[in-house]
């Protein structure tokens, strides 16, 4: 596993998955261990701030840079075999590049280009599944494409401009979000629980949330291996916390609260009996701690405290 302690300087450590065996990575933030569990990628400010995606292994030590000018790094995936990672190259402003770096060089190579909302890995790496705009209008008028990891001409997967943040699930589907009732809500469209095949077809309703009007709703996080359990973060105006969804029937509950500086989930094990992540919100403060819960709920056990931002592989 890997976490990040510290508030106004953060810094990236590793660990064996019960927080037992500390390593210090580097100064930065965004962790994300790779599949194999040799592996950890983060963000770090480099030279004239520049933003810098480095990969070190989890023996401790800091890493090398592999791309300049990343953004969103708590998007970042890798892929399953972890060879590759995909993650967004740009400026803060306008649009940005969707690319797959190779680990092991460095090279890098474009996929798409527009405004990002989420991307993911088929499970056998071989395709990519992504959200993207051609605007920085709110809501955006977002649609969900398919390409092959290789490069080459995308597929649109839905064109009804509500779509983004899709996740390739273990058995085939892909869960993503919808932005629906724009007209019937105050300020914005709520996020709903979506599934689809990889084709695009077969779409299915998963979620039906209740959402104030200051809250965002749900976006998917992991899935079970059998494809049975979806963790998702219930999220929106000072309020976030990790639930359960049965991919099922479509029922949810949080995992622990449903409060303002809840539960972060962050991993689901393969089995889905136990959510990884930290408790007291996105916000660094003391209350947080790197803690596994059951999925059926119960009392957090902790594995590290006053840290946040955890990952693991499983």
């Amino acid at each position: 596993m890997a976490f990040v302690k510290g508030f106004a300087t953060q810094t990236v450590y590793t660990a064996n998955d019960n927080g037992k065996g500390v390593k210090k990575v580097d100064k930065g933030s965004d962790p994300h261990v790779s599949p194999d569990g040799a592996s950890v990628a983060y963000w770090r400010e480099g030279p004239a701030h520049s933003t810098e995606l480095k990969v070190a292994a989890v023996g401790g030590g800091a890493g090398e840079t592999l791309m300049t000018n990343w953004q969103e790094p708590f998007e970042l995936k890798w892929s399953p075999d972890s060879e590759f990672i995909l993650a967004e190259r740009g400026g803060e402003l306008g649009k940005r590049r969707l690319v797959l770096v190779t680990v092991a060089t460095g090279a890098q190579k474009v996929l798409a280009s527009g405004y990002f909302t989420g991307f993911s890995f088929d499970p056998e790496g071989k395709e990519v599944v992504y959200a993207k705009s051609n605007s920085q209008n709110f809501p955006p008028r977002s649609n969900v494409y398919k390409v092959s990891a290789a490069g080459g001409k995308a597929v649109a997967l839905t064109s009804d401009n509500l779509s983004e943040y899709p996740l390739w699930g273990p058995t085939g589907k892909i869960v993503f979000v919808k932005l629906l009732e724009a007209s019937k809500r105050k300020y914005a469209p709520k996020n709903e629980l979506f599934l689809m095949n990889p084709n695009g077809r077969g779409v299915k309703r998963l979620t039906q949330t209740k959402v104030g009007q200051l809250l965002q709703g749900l976006l998917p996080t992991a899935w079970s291996a059998n494809g049975k359990r979806l963790l998702a973060q219930f999220g929106g105006q000072d309020t976030t916390y990790a639930v359960g969804v049965n991919v099922q029937t479509g029922a949810q509950k949080p995992i622990l609260e449903a409060t303002e500086q809840g539960l972060v989930g962050a991993a689901l094990s393969q089995d889905g009996r136990t959510v990884y992540g930290s408790t007291g919100g996105f916000e660094p403060g003391s209350k947080q701690a790197v803690v596994s819960v059951p999925w059926n709920g119960g009392k957090p056990k902790v594995l590290v405290k006053g840290a946040s931002s955890p990952s693991w592989s499983f």
